[in-house]
C-alpha cells in the first residue's frame, strides 16, 4: 500500500512542475531583433497602461492639441492628434483630472491594441495563456484528489496517502488562485532588455513626451507643470489593464512578483 503512495507522489509534483516552467518561459519572452515603433511603446513597458495616458498628455501639451489650466485640468486647443491614442483622450478630457480618465483610457480600444502589439513582439507576459496555465493544473489536481480519495478509503487512509493528499489539496489551492491572479501588462525578460536599448535612443525619448514616457509626469521638463500634472493628475487605485485577450498582452503598479 506504502508503495502505491509514492508512485502517487510523482503525479502530483508533475503538475505544478510543468505549469512553473511554461510559466517561466512566458516570462522570459521574445523579441525578433528590431527596435520599439513609438514612444507609446515605450511608455507601456516602463510604467503600464497609466505611464501610456502621461505620455499621450504630454505629447498633446508639447504638440499644442491642449493646454493645462491652474488647477490641473487639460483643456483641448483646435489642434487634433492624429494618432488612435490621441483622439481617444482628446474625448475624455472632459473627465480630466479624475481618474475616470486613466481607467477609461485602460481599457480603450486604442490601449487594446497597443498591448496586443507588444504581446505579439513577445515583450509582455502572455497573461491569458499563463491564467490558463494554472487553470489546467488545478483541474489535474482536483482529478488526483479525486483518485487519491478513493485510494485513501480503500486502504483505509495510510499515512504516506493520507500527507500527498494534503500535498495535492494545498497545490490545488495555489493553482486556483495563481490562475485567478490578474497581471496584466508585465514586461517579459525580453521586453526589459528592449526597454533599456530604447531608452538612450533620442529618436524614441527626445523631447518633453519622452521624458515623461521613462519617468512620468514628475520627469516633465517644465517644473512648474511637471509639479502641477503629479498633483492634480491622478491614479487609478490600481493598474486596469485588465484586457482578458488569451495571447498576452510593465508595471510598477502590476508588480513583478508571482507566477
Amino acid at each position: 500500500m506504502a508503495d502505491s503512495g509514492w508512485l502517487y507522489a510523482p503525479a502530483i509534483a508533475l503538475p505544478v512542475t510543468v505549469a512553473a516552467l511554461h510559466v517561466l518561459r512566458l516570462r522570459r519572452g521574445f523579441h525578433d531583433g528590431g527596435g520599439l515603433p513609438s514612444v507609446r511603446h515605450v511608455a507601456a513597458l516602463a510604467g503600464g497602461a497609466s505611464r501610456v495616458t502621461e505620455t499621450v498628455v504630454a505629447s498633446m501639451l508639447e504638440r499644442d492639441q491642449a493646454r493645462l489650466g491652474g488647477s490641473g485640468r487639460i483643456y483641448r486647443t483646435p489642434l487634433v492628434p492624429v494618432d488612435p491614442l490621441g483622439l481617444e483622450l482628446a474625448g475624455h478630457l472632459a473627465s480630466f483630472p479624475d481618474h475616470e480618465l486613466w481607467k477609461t483610457m485602460s481599457h480603450g480600444p486604442a490601449m487594446r491594441e497597443l498591448w496586443a502589439d507588444l504581446g505579439r513582439q513577445g515583450l509582455v507576459v502572455a497573461e491569458g495563456r499563463r491564467r490558463l496555465t494554472w487553470r489546467i493544473a488545478a483541474v489535474v489536481y482536483a482529478v488526483l484528489l479525486g483518485v487519491g480519495t478513493v485510494r485513501w478509503i480503500a486502504t483505509d487512509g495510510t499515512v504516506v496517502l493520507t500527507v500527498l493528499l494534503v500535498v495535492a489539496l494545498a497545490l490545488l489551492i495555489v493553482s486556483l488562485r495563481l490562475g485567478r491572479t490578474d497581471h496584466e501588462g508585465r514586461t517579459t525578460a525580453a521586453g526589459r532588455a528592449v526597454l533599456a536599448a530604447a531608452e538612450s535612443d533620442r529618436s524614441l525619448v527626445s523631447g518633453a513626451t519622452g521624458a515623461v514616457a521613462l519617468g512620468g509626469f514628475a520627469a516633465y521638463p517644465d517644473r512648474e507643470v511637471a509639479a502641477i500634472l503629479s498633483r492634480y493628475g491622478g491614479r487609478p487605485a490600481k493598474d486596469t489593464r485588465t484586457f482578458g485577450w488569451g495571447d498576452g498582452p510593465g508595471s510598477s503598479t502590476c508588480g513583478t512578483g508571482g507566477y
